[in-house]
């Protein structure tokens, strides 16, 4: 009786340390796809005892759930009930059953998924840290799928983690929202393999909104069709007032209303320390087309200690990059005037923590000395004024309740005050990242700034526009939150707003997904009407702060991303065209708004115009010639009416006519029935919905466009 107890003992050991068939898959999957071997759990190599091991925390519900038709079986549903002022008030997760070595090279696999049973949402961080919070090897963003989905993550253990020192998991108090995990583990491979050997799959190209069909496509081609584009009619006469048919008009773009730039290092410039001749050549020919920025950013070049103590280069040299960047037309942005927190402020700040007087008198001393110094002047067109002061806030936490700084944050309106007698006509931003960088769309900090922001306009600072920066990780920003984001702040602060820090700076996001994305996020960005800029935070391999900037590789390649760049700004939305005018003496366009070269050639004579197209307008241009009859009847003469219409289009012309298309204003084209009748063309609009259309009309010696309203 006693050898069968403890045979029954040993089995029921045996039965229940056994690795599972999950584990065993897991193990097998990773020797065979990636060819990873010998590692050891950290959890449990047991569905179940992982999930006896789980904790949880905030306002969360878990029920635990069985599957047949996965790898795994053990799923563990969550429900999120209340949404957190950050994404960490809620989670789940489980403590380490097995040493971790500092240096360890470590693989995290989870299963995850959403549901739709509260919302169609679904975004947690997945977290994996010292359970004392002493070091944090990964807290990674994700956004999910309703399908299940495999996450391998790896990472590099910062210290010695001893039984229950080391926690995983996921976050979930970004929303109120149901999701399930199933599966999660660490294999340790000790350091029989370097970290670069490792897989990395968190399913990043699927992203908000990423989908090639996905809706807001559509309302953002339709809003940069309504706000970034002008209607422009130009009528050309003679000297004697009549209208002059068949004068060819050409509208050439010469540069964008959008504000497009880049930041930049001074040494690389006009012939500084780290001249680089390349980035000179690419500031002024960015795509070899002739096209290039408008705007640059000085990078850290001006910020407090970056002057006092030298940063980047000496400040001959930066005032001289900077008067040859005004020399070639740039528009340049201070960033930044105050970073209000003692990392970013020179020694002396902290030393003197408990000293407001002396804090207050030294950050006014630094905004009169660099606003009055006799070199800069009349240099920067905008200010980054305050910088990051949702999380900076060592300057409000030690002036608050000295004197009159109830808050602390009252200096912030201080210095914008300063700003504003030394250079009134210059916006001044507010500028910080725990939006779209932080993919935050409510929450704490979010709510912190919207608040901050409209302090310092109640307490009278002339707010000129709001910052986005816009340091995309290793899984993007969604680009509903992108949309959602901006359009409260919009809704919010009657200000422009500025995407003032674009890169995609993971290296672990492949090109295809940093291309599509960017493309993606310009489009969603530009099609924001009280959006008016877009800066990438530096361009090029060799000085990015990253080595891993969006369009240039180190030795001057183009990256993918680049040409989606040009073919956006400089192509998409850049407007070169031309027609001639109609019997009227008129031809119209729709250009995006900017400033344009306009070109009038008729009978040898020609005018040149340079102006800004804003707005929708009409052009008149007067010739010195006078022209007979016969030529004011010119054979190429078109003549569209009724316009606007209710029912048919008709077309006179004095040649016959090739072609006619018809578009409406995002590019649709529609196939309509065209008849001839007593010499002239009819068009029926039976088919078409009231709006606005375009007809494309060739002749055998003209091509005209013809903006038609059809009525209903």
């Amino acid at each position: 009786m006693k050898n069968i107890l403890i045979l029954t003992l040993l089995l029921f050991s045996f039965y229940t340390n056994a690795q599972d068939a999950y584990h065993l898959s897991i193990e097998q999957m990773l020797a065979n796809e990636y060819n990873l071997l010998n590692g050891e759990w950290v959890f449990s190599n047991s569905e179940i005892q992982n999930i006896d091991n789980t904790f949880e925390y905030g306002a969360v519900d878990v029920i635990p759930l069985t599957t047949n038709n996965q790898n795994f079986t053990q799923v563990s549903n969550i429900l999120n009930e209340i949404e957190g002022g950050s994404g960490f008030d809620s989670g789940w997760g489980m403590s380490s059953q097995n040493p971790i070595q500092q240096n360890d090279i470590c693989l995290l696999v989870l299963n995850l998924r959403k549901t739709n049973n509260v919302n169609d949402l679904g975004k947690v961080t997945i977290f994996a840290h010292a359970a004392n919070n002493s070091a944090f090897e990964e807290l990674l963003v994700v956004q999910l799928q309703n399908e299940w989905q495999q996450y391998l993550i790896p990472f590099r253990a910062a210290q010695n983690y001893d039984i229950g020192e080391f926690i995983a998991g996921i976050q979930l108090a970004w929303e109120i929202q149901e999701i399930e995990v199933a599966g999660m583990n660490i294999m340790n491979f000790g350091n029989n393999y370097a970290l670069e050997e490792m897989p990395f799959q968190i399913h990043n190209d699927k992203y908000g909104g990423y989908e090639a069909d996905a809706e807001w496509r559509i309302q953002a081609a339709e809003r940069i069709e309504n706000f970034r584009k002008s209607d422009l009619t130009i009528s050309v006469t003679d000297a004697n007032g009549n209208a002059i048919p068949n004068a060819n008009v050409a509208i050439n773009m010469l540069d964008h209303e959008f504000a497009w730039g880049t930041a930049i290092t001074l040494d690389r410039i006009a012939d500084n320390i780290n001249f680089e001749q390349e980035l000179e050549n690419k500031l002024l020919n960015l795509d070899g087309e002739g096209h290039r920025f408008n705007w640059i950013t000085p990078g850290s070049s001006f910020k407090w200690p970056g002057w006092e103590e030298g940063w980047i280069t000496s400040i001959p040299e930066k005032i001289k990059a900077v008067n040859w960047l005004k020399d070639n037309d740039f528009k340049i942005r201070y960033h930044t005037l105050f970073w209000p927190g003692w990392i970013n402020c020179p020694f002396d700040i902290e030393a003197n923590a408990d000293n407001p007087q002396y804090i207050i008198d030294r950050a006014r001393d630094w905004v009169d000395f660099i606003l009055s110094y006799p070199a800069l002047q009349d240099i920067f067109d905008e200010y980054d004024v305050l910088n990051e002061l949702t999380t900076n806030r060592d300057y409000e936490n030690t002036l608050a309740g000295f004197e009159n700084y109830e808050t602390g944050r009252e200096i912030y309106t201080e210095i914008m005050n300063q700003l504003e007698n030394y250079e009134p006509e210059k916006p001044q931003v507010i500028n910080d990242y725990v939006t779209i960088t932080l993919q935050q769309t409510k929450g704490n900090d979010y709510d912190f700034l919207q608040n901050t922001i409209q302090e310092t306009v109640d307490n009278g600072a002339n707010l000129g526009g709001i910052g986005f920066q816009a340091h995309i990780g290793a899984f993007p920003t969604s680009i509903y939150e992108v949309e959602t984001i901006l359009n409260d702040f919009a809704d919010q602060f009657d200000v422009p707003l500025k995407i003032t820090e674009y890169d995609l700076n993971d290296s672990r996001v492949d090109e295809e997904v940093a291309t599509q994305y960017l493309c993606d996020f310009l489009t969603m960005i530009f099609s924001i009407p009280e959006v008016d800029m877009f800066v990438f935070w530096g361009i090029w391999d060799g000085s990015h702060y990253r080595g891993n900037a969006p369009l240039f590789n180190t030795d001057w390649t183009e990256k993918p991303s680049a040409q989606v760049f040009f073919d956006k700004v400089f192509n998409e939305w850049w407007t070169e065209e031309q027609a001639n005018t109609n019997a009227n003496g008129e031809t119209t366009f729709r250009p995006i708004k900017g400033e344009y070269e306009i070109v009038i050639n008729y009978n040898d004579e020609t005018i040149i115009d340079t102006l800004d197209i804003l707005d929708n307008s009409t052009l008149n241009y007067t010739l010195n010639q006078t022209v007979s009859n016969n030529n004011l009847l010119s054979e190429t003469a078109i003549s569209v009416y009724p316009n606007p219409t209710a029912d048919n289009i008709f077309i006179n012309t004095k040649t016959a006519i090739k072609n006619i298309e018809v578009f409406d204003l995002k590019g649709t084209k529609f196939n309509i029935p065209i008849q001839t009748q007593n010499g002239e063309t009819i068009i029926s609009t039976n088919s078409l919905s009231a709006g606005m259309y375009l007809l494309k009309i060739e002749t055998a010696n003209s091509f005209e466009t013809v903006k038609v309203e059809v009525l209903r």
